[in-house]
């Protein structure tokens, strides 16, 4: 069975607001059930744009998260795609942890998503794209990582983070749409993918839709 959860944050009305995360979910979707057959109800979208059901919390990323591995088996494909914010913070004097930002502004952290990880059974395909800064950290040590662990500093929870971009240098050429990501994590699937930023942009429009895939908003 193939699961995915995608997950949009543009935190509107904030100082840290972002424009096209919530397009980028609705890209990824139609991408997943068209091109790799993924069963609509088997698709969970969280965003935060007025008037969603759920909002795209810690507490309901993690349900959702949690929900996916605990109902995964043997050979099953899960995947987690989240558009936003991405931190790195001081967790203990000398560490520093990756994060994503809900909409909550309440961090998932990389030992977060490792512990949900480590509960998979064996042959299971759990892979992520996360188009946030800071990303990389979330899987690094990983069989397949498209994009290193990002370098920069100083960029913490407090801080106006509205830059969001991902190097030219740290991933294959083209991958400039939601389907190319897509195509990209496909030929990996079995081990974990994430996209870090780390320096330029690239600027991608499907059509006249604007999305914030690997952009600096």
């Amino acid at each position: 069975m193939k699961t995915a959860l995608l997950v949009g944050c543009n935190y509107p009305n904030t100082p840290y607001e972002l424009k096209g995360c919530i397009n980028d979910v609705h890209a990824m979707r139609d991408v997943i059930l068209k091109r790799f057959n993924f069963d609509p109800q088997h698709v969970e979208l969280i965003t935060d744009e007025p008037g969603s059901p759920k909002m795209p919390t810690r507490a309901n990323i993690m349900a959702g998260l949690a929900e996916m591995v605990k109902e995964a088996k043997e050979g099953d494909v899960l995947l987690f795609h989240f558009s936003g914010h991405g931190v790195e913070a001081d967790m203990k004097p000398g560490r520093k942890d990756d994060a994503i930002v809900p909409c909550d502004l309440n961090l998932i952290y990389d030992v977060d998503i490792r512990h949900l990880i480590e509960q998979l059974p064996k042959e299971t395909s759990f892979t992520i794209v996360s188009d946030s800064c800071h990303s990389g950290g979330l899987i690094d040590k990983e069989k397949e990582q498209i994009g290193p662990h990002s370098t920069l500093r100083g960029i913490a929870p407090s801080v106006d983070t509205r830059k969001r971009g991902i190097s030219l240098e740290s991933i294959h050429q083209g991958l400039q749409t939601a389907a190319n990501v897509i195509n990209a994590a496909s030929e990996v699937l079995g081990t974990t993918v994430a996209f870090s930023t780390t320096g330029l942009d690239i600027v991608s429009n499907i059509g006249h839709l604007l999305t914030g895939i690997f952009r600096d908003n």
